[in-house]
């Protein structure tokens, strides 16, 4: 059977009005109605609620009937002249299903569609109403029936979707109206949703797609930096070993006494120089390999207080130059650490280094170890120099950073002492932090997690 179109007839209106208010092709906003129904009488009453005149008094009706259901939005309620409708009707299922099919092809896709649910001698509306719900899951469907061979919960439990409306007959054709225009908006809504959240699904994706080619490309060029310092800190090694071998054989005449002393005090000078320049490299070379991703560690059983007392040997020439005392509290018990001996002696050095560097000459660094209560070990390097602010607390464990002041300033170094000691301490599963106070003085606490501690 041929499906109907039929189209809204305003009487009172000039052809031309009626043409422009009811032509989809005029890009006015139009709710297409779908119904499928076999009983004649029920057809004529669609038609009153979506194709008949619809008079100045009854258009009050409608919206005073609007107003009451959804108040006073004006998507609900709309203008008077602003209700427009394309009604096609189907008698038989296989037929509507066509009819959706059809209608998205030409892009002009049903809103609503009423159906019913006893079309014999052809499929029923349920079996209709899933298949084309498979083709357009967007229409929403009303299920329209006054007596049903399917029971209303079989009919529930296979229309599941969202979209799915049901009504027992008879029915009021302005309400039928309302709901049609109401599921109308709905589904433009719906639309809208999905559109827009489509585009921000490719927005997301373009900018990851843009993230990934970025991170690839600072990662790339993290390894060819690191590979670089990496590669220039080993060639400037060799030449400064030998350098600093060549002045200590000087320095110390060696192969026999030098006519004059200052050369002995220039080889001294050339050798200090080259013993800090190599400081600085191997620095540089240890923050590359930390970085890159570089260090293993070589883990051993060490015992902290002896790796403080080793660490306080090394440095008691440079103490002794500025007259401070270095004060080791040892731990009333032996404490044993699962960890890369070598690292953590390097953490000590630069911390103990520092307090002294930031001391004023006569005063005191203490050094002590703590158990606390959760197990872990924890080692406090304080000292009474010249502090901190919290801001440059900060920026003193970012790479490559001095703190500003003409103290610190005049202290040799990269700024690369407590960013290593903070990678180093994370290797082990460990924390650094630091408590300062500008004028008072520094507290940096190392932290060993329980489980390394014996």
């Amino acid at each position: 059977m041929p499906i109907q179109r039929e189209k809204m007839m305003l009487p009172e209106r000039t052809p031309e009005m009626i043409t422009a208010n009811l032509t989809a092709d005029s890009g006015q906003d139009i709710c297409r109605v779908l119904v499928v129904d076999d009983e004649p009488a029920i057809l004529a009453d669609y038609r009153h609620a979506f194709l008949a005149a619809v008079p100045d008094e009854g258009a009050k009706v409608y919206s005073d009937l609007a107003a009451e259901l959804f108040g006073d939005s004006s998507e609900a309620v709309p203008a008077q002249g602003a209700i427009k409708f394309a009604l096609v009707i189907c008698s038989q299922g296989a037929e509507a299903i066509e009819a959706v099919r059809l209608a998205l092809a030409e892009q002009r896709p049903f809103s609503v569609a009423f159906i019913d649910v006893r079309m014999p001698p052809g499929i029923d509306g349920v079996t209709a109403a899933e298949r084309m719900h498979e083709l357009d899951q967007s229409l929403n469907t009303v299920i329209v029936t006054g007596y049903s061979d399917i029971p209303r919960k079989e009919i529930a439990t296979r229309l599941t979707y969202g979209n799915f409306l049901y009504f027992q007959k008879p029915f009021l054709a302005d309400e039928f109206m309302q709901l049609a225009w109401t599921l109308h908006i709905k589904r433009q809504r719906e639309l809208e949703y999905h559109a827009l959240n489509e585009n921000l699904r490719d927005e997301v994706e373009r900018r990851s797609v843009e993230i990934r080619v970025a991170l690839g490309k600072a990662l790339e060029g993290a390894r060819v930096k690191s590979s670089f310092l990496s590669n220039m800190s080993h060639e400037l090694r060799t030449p400064l070993n030998a350098i600093i071998g060549f002045s200590d054989i000087i320095q110390g005449q060696h192969f026999g006494p030098i006519g004059q002393a200052r050369y002995v005090d220039y080889a001294a000078d050339i050798n200090s120089s080259a013993q800090h320049l190599l400081n600085l490299i191997n620095d540089v070379l240890d923050f590359s390999k930390i970085e890159a991703g570089g260090v293993a560690l070589n883990e051993a059983i060490a015992d902290v207080d002896e790796m403080i007392a080793f660490a306080i040997r090394l440095l008691a020439v440079r103490a002794a130059q500025k007259d401070i005392e270095i004060r080791h509290a040892r731990l009333p018990q032996q404490a044993l650490l699962n960890c890369d001996e070598r690292r953590v002696k390097q953490v000590l050095l630069n911390l103990i280094l520092n307090a002294i560097k930031f001391s004023h000459a006569g005063a005191a660094v203490d050094i002590r170890s703590e158990l606390g209560a959760d197990g872990a070990l924890r080692v406090l390097v304080i000292d009474t120099g010249i502090g901190m602010t919290p801001r440059q607390a900060a920026l003193a464990l970012q790479p490559f950073t001095q703190i500003d002041g003409a103290f610190t300033r005049s202290q040799e170094g990269t700024g690369l002492g407590l960013p290593i000691s903070l990678a180093l301490m994370k290797l082990h599963e460990g924390e650094l932090a630091i408590a300062s106070e500008a004028g008072k003085g520094t507290v940096v606490t190392i932290s060993i997690p329980a489980a390394r501690v014996r």
